[in-house]
């Protein structure tokens, strides 16, 4: 094979690589993406349980202040 030859099958080469490496880190970024919208879908949750307990916590502490001035 001439020089020339043996660059573009390197060249060939190098962008196949460069394309895969391009593909895998697309990949990386939707995944990133789907954690980034499961981390704020529990963060939701969290919020709206962590909610729910202090308004029960405020409901039996206001029920133990009015047994204890009975």
């Amino acid at each position: 094979m001439s020089k020339l030859d043996d660059a573009v099958t390197r060249l060939e080469l190098a962008v196949a690589r460069l394309e895969k490496a391009a593909g895998r880190a697309g990949e990386g970024e939707k995944s990133g993406r789907a954690a980034l919208a499961a981390a704020k879908a529990d963060y939701a949750a969290l919020l709206a349980t962590t909610d729910s307990v202090a308004s029960r916590l405020d409901a039996a502490i206001g029920r133990l202040d009015r047994a204890l001035e009975a």
